[in-house]
């Protein structure tokens, strides 16, 4: 598979893009997105679920599928991917045992524009279909070295009425050796700005000081996208393309994106290890385990890709286990050297915290009962204090409830009745508001984190 570009982000969700690097050429050139969805489709039978999506697409454009943290090739049975091809239009379907919680589709044109369908994984089943699809194009625009336009043109028209929108962001080496991005802001400020034209075509505008273009240096990469929300089963497409408006475009010179590091992991989680570098040329990269290579297994998913600015290394532990524990480096070898990032993904599994189960349940006068969510390995305990408790090193559990989640993991929530001290004279917020200091112990490892129940 090629040209498929694995990038978080979004901390929520997933953020994928692909390029070229940028020639004086290409300036006001129109880039065509490849694809367009003539309808979407969802059928449920028990815990199964089957998902398809109808497109019409352009010859050389590459397809993938997105399933929480999963990135699956679009024609790959073991995974519950096919494809048909049919008269004008092409079917993929994705069938998977649990409902999901996120899945997108995505199109890779020949253009470099990434295409990101968004499926509603809580509609209700039926067709979504599309009488007059959408099809966008991308253009980009140097207006000068510190000042750049991005357009978006779509059939049909673009509404300014309508809910769309236009992003940027930048991809830029402040620490010399890893690449960070960040959503531009279309807030003044004396670094970068960006301001947004609604009209039937989108336009961005993004201006850098002379301050920001010293700091980032010599590697500078810009990204623009377009959101446009739906009603239905797909509920919005995004738009991307990135592009190299660094000044000395220096072949072969890259650098590795910004680690994500792994949360707590329970037995039985999918693992997802994710490698990239943007730059001219960029080395392959494979994912090392406490300097190892990893290779493909019946329980180990990898793809690889590498354009003319990015390479990717994606493996994917299909079942956690204590076997997969290790510190995970990002390494490329050109001309001879070896290269490797300086951010280690650590992966460890132990007990974890479900922060949106956590909350206040009841709050008196003089005393608040509060709930406190961990899953872990079977047997997991939790154990919890409190500064403003006197007399007890532990606060007493009030009520304990544990649910299986999975054949080796059980979600264990627990109640904790606090004492809140009214005192005026003696009032802040951690004897008001109940702060908890936790230790969660299960077989494979220890959590401890603190939590302030807020009301």
């Amino acid at each position: 598979m090629r040209r498929v570009i694995f990038l978080f982000l979004l901390q929520s969700s997933f953020h994928f893009s692909i390029s070229n690097v940028y020639s004086e050429s290409e300036a006001e050139k129109w880039f065509n997105s490849g694809s367009s969805i003539i309808s979407a489709n969802k059928t449920t039978s028990g815990d199964d679920v089957r998902l398809q999506i109808e497109m019409s697409i352009l010859i050389n454009t590459i397809a993938v599928w997105g399933v929480d943290q999963m990135i699956i090739g679009a024609d790959e049975k073991t995974f519950g991917t096919s494809l048909t091809t049919l008269s004008h239009t092409t079917l993929f379907t994705l069938e998977i045992k649990n409902p999901p919680e996120v899945v997108f589709f995505i199109t890779f044109s020949d253009d470099e524009i990434v295409t990101t369908h968004m499926f509603d994984t809580t509609h209700v089943n039926g067709a979504t279909k599309f009488d007059n699809p959408i099809t966008c194009q991308s253009s980009f625009s140097k207006i000068s070295a510190s000042e750049y336009d991005f357009f978006y043109r779509c059939n049909p028209e673009l509404d300014p009425r309508n809910g769309w929108y236009m992003e940027v962001g930048m991809f830029a080496s402040v620490k010399n050796e890893i690449i960070e991005y960040n959503q531009i802001e279309p807030i003044e400020n004396k670094y970068v700005n960006v301001t947004t034209e609604r009209n039937s075509t989108a336009k961005a505008t993004v201006v850098l000081s002379d301050e920001t273009l010293e700091r980032v240096g010599d590697f500078l990469f810009l990204q623009s996208s377009l959101t446009i929300p739906l009603d239905g089963l797909i509920k919005s497409i995004l738009y991307r393309r990135v592009y190299d408006i660094s000044i000395t475009k220096t072949i072969k010179e890259f650098k590795f994106l910004e680690a994500f590091q792994q949360e707590p992991l329970l037995e039985g989680d999918m693992v997802p290890i994710n490698c990239e570098a943007i730059g001219r040329n960029p080395p392959p990269i494979q994912v090392e385990r406490n300097r190892i290579g990893i290779n493909l297994s019946e329980t180990i998913y990898i793809m690889k890709d590498n354009t003319n600015i990015w390479s990717i290394s994606y493996v994917a532990f299909l079942h956690a286990s204590k076997e997969i524990e290790g510190n995970y480096s990002c390494v490329a070898e050109m001309d001879g050297k070896k290269f490797i990032s300086p951010q280690n993904i650590e992966v460890k599994l132990k007990p974890r915290l479900r922060w949106d189960l956590a909350k206040t349940l009841k709050s008196k006068q003089n005393q608040t009962r509060v709930r406190v969510v961990v899953e872990g390995a079977k047997g997991v305990v939790l154990k919890c204090s409190n500064n403003a408790w006197s007399g007890n090193r532990y606060l007493p559990i009030s009520t304990e409830k544990r649910t299986k989640i999975s054949e080796w993991d059980e979600r264990l929530e627990t109640e904790y009745t606090w004492k809140k001290n009214i005192d005026p004279d003696e009032f802040n917020f951690s004897m008001y508001y109940p702060f908890l200091s936790c230790i969660a112990e299960d077989k494979n490892g220890k959590l401890t984190f603190e939590h302030t129940f807020w009301q």
